[in-house]
């Protein structure tokens, strides 16, 4: 176990496995590189917190984009296949970054830039996808299920 600060829960442990290495950092916070995924509310409960672990101050709230659209797919490109450390077979995890406005009923996920993470060797990337996916998807708003 890890003891790290946090922004929302104060000092915690984190297992290792919980820890990622962004070797690009997250956009506009390219000088962070270590991040753990927190699950406060359970394992298989969303949203999650996606903790700085260079700087205490900075968090994501995040979700499962599957959750949130059914079809959601992730493609990668050579180049971010190689940062993951990926083989063609390999399988991938994606997270989206939640704006959380004082009613969180109005929440927002940005689809379109998701954080793409290997699980087997614990690297993630943020990735800007090519498909026609919004910065701001509500997240509570009902949708039609065609």
């Amino acid at each position: 176990m890890i003891k790290i600060e946090t922004r929302d829960f104060g000092p915690i442990e984190v297992s290792e496995e919980d820890v990622y290495d962004f070797p690009n950092g997250i956009y506009a916070f390219e000088d962070n590189k270590k991040f753990a995924l927190l699950s406060p509310l359970g394992e298989d409960v969303y949203p999650r917190w996606l903790q700085s672990m260079d700087d205490p101050s900075l968090c994501f709230i995040v979700f499962n984009p599957i959750l949130i659209d059914g079809g959601f797919s992730v493609t990668l490109d050579d180049s971010e296949r190689a940062v993951l450390g990926l083989s063609k077979d390999d399988d991938v995890t994606a997270l989206v970054i939640a704006k959380v406005p004082a009613d969180y009923k109005h929440t927002t996920v940005n689809m379109k830039s998701p954080i793409v993470i290997n699980k087997a060797n614990k690297k993630a990337i943020q990735v800007i996808l090519p498909l026609d996916y919004p910065f701001r998807m509500p997240v509570y708003e009902s949708r039609e299920v065609v």
